[in-house]
């Protein structure tokens, strides 16, 4: 019986329950006698021991059995009359279980928002020319051009910008407050943007063989923490310096361009064959980057539109995730985790944030498939797994079993799911101008 109903908010709610005490009675006598059916006590023969016997030897045993049974199903029952599918398992609150006294509790629970989404049609999506500009095509020749750039000795000069030096490089920490460091046989471009200024200012007019030193002190909120705040002293070796070649850009160039690692060059692989890649290329990149800036249209505008909020639960899980991805990459990279200094309560702090647009994000898209009718059926769930398990060194089979076995085939679903509704929501958009 439900006594008290309130909604704390569109995803919280919390409910009184209260169960007779003859039901109560009645749950207790019955847990009781299956009890003295396999109890075994001194004097009596199986099963045959007394009930009031038996209620006192496993007073404590029978509660837990009567609670757990009358909470689980007067839960359940109340979650059918208030039409309620809970996120997670509901919070059992204020329970009171006497002799001889109806059973009462306080049940927290979180649940879906119920959304009625509007005004998700002929939202205004980004509209761009695709097509690379010659700039554009040029610049990415004159990257692969310096990819196949070769290197040649200096002797006859000192060093100047714009040359490449091999360098040994050792680092202190003068004060102590820092572990020394050694990077050795490394290549740096002298006066480059990205090479440390003092470097270069001391290593211009430098000749291999010598040593150079200088401090450098680091700013308190520099992004790498070992260095923040700190000075360091650095010792510089040059042992050479040398000057970057590069390729005429021709058809012997487009050869080597377009030859595949361990592989053989294309037939006429001409200088505008390399062109014509570039160009596929480049439009390809476009094409995607504008597919993700209409994506991120799209759900802006459904934000904008539409208000909806994050169940706690949902946001949680959406930040554990994160966490546990951020977690990943950081273990690929080589870094122990245990010894690594990295603040997990301030990540899971900024990282809350974006997992909650991420929950409304979804939502959102949920709750338009559903009024759209956007499902995915079992024949198209394995036409995606066939197309997925070339590209993860897999057969159809051996990787749709590996997903059910991990049970996140129906994850796939979803994912496929929710991607139908972001190319509907577009298809239906309109070209801003």
């Amino acid at each position: 019986m439900i006594t008290s109903y309130t909604e704390e908010s569109p995803t919280k709610r919390s409910m009184t329950l209260e169960i007779p005490v003859d039901e109560v009675r009645q749950e207790t006598e019955k847990t009781a006698r299956a009890i003295a059916k396999q109890a075994r006590l001194p004097g009596f023969r199986p099963g045959k021991a007394p009930v009031e016997m038996i209620k006192r030897r496993y007073a404590e045993e029978i509660k837990g059995e009567v609670l757990e049974h009358l909470i689980q199903h007067s839960v359940a029952d109340a979650m059918v009359e208030k039409n309620l599918v809970p996120l997670g398992r509901p919070k059992i609150e204020e329970l009171k279980f006497e002799l001889d006294a109806p059973l009462s509790f306080r049940v927290d629970l979180e649940i879906r928002p119920r959304i009625v989404p509007k005004d998700y049609r002929g939202l205004k999506v980004p509209s761009e020319n695709t097509a690379p500009a010659e700039a554009e095509v040029q610049t990415l020749l004159e990257r692969l051009r310096e990819g196949q750039g070769t290197y040649e000795p200096i002797e006859d000069r000192p060093a100047a910008d714009g040359d490449f030096a091999l360098v040994d490089i050792h680092g202190s920490f003068p004060q102590g407050d820092g572990k020394d460091f050694d990077a050795e046989k490394t290549m740096i471009e002298i006066g480059y943007e990205r090479t440390m200024a003092e470097m270069s200012a001391h290593l211009r007019n430098a000749e291999p063989g010598m040593t150079v030193s200088f401090q450098k002190s680091f700013a308190a909120d520099a992004p790498d923490p070992d260095f923040a705040g700190k000075t360091v002293l650095y010792s510089v070796n040059l042992i050479a310096l040398k000057k970057r070649v590069l390729p005429a850009i021709d058809d012997e160039f487009a050869k080597q361009a377009l030859t595949p690692r361990g592989g053989e060059a294309p037939e006429e692989a001409t200088l505008e064959l390399l062109k014509q890649r570039v160009v596929e290329s480049l439009t390809n990149e476009k094409v995607q980057a504008l597919a993700e800036k209409k994506r991120r249209a799209i759900l802006d505008a459904l934000l904008a539109l539409n208000s909806v909020d994050a169940p706690e639960s949902m946001t949680e899980a959406e930040v554990d995730s994160a966490l546990k991805e951020y977690a990943r990459y950081v273990s690929r990279q080589g870094v122990d985790l245990k010894e690594a200094n990295i603040d997990w309560n301030k990540m899971r702090e900024e990282a809350r944030d974006g997992a909650v647009r991420r929950v409304k994000e979804y939502l959102l898209l949920d709750a338009i498939g559903e009024a759209e009718g956007i499902a995915v059926t079992d024949t198209e769930l394995d036409a995606e797994l066939r197309r997925r398990a070339p590209e993860m060194n897999s057969s159809f089979s051996d990787l749709k079993a590996a997903l059910v076995k991990a049970d996140r085939l129906e994850g796939i679903r979803e994912d496929i799911r929710i991607g139908r509704v972001l190319e509907f929501l577009i298809s239906e958009a309109i070209s801003a101008s």
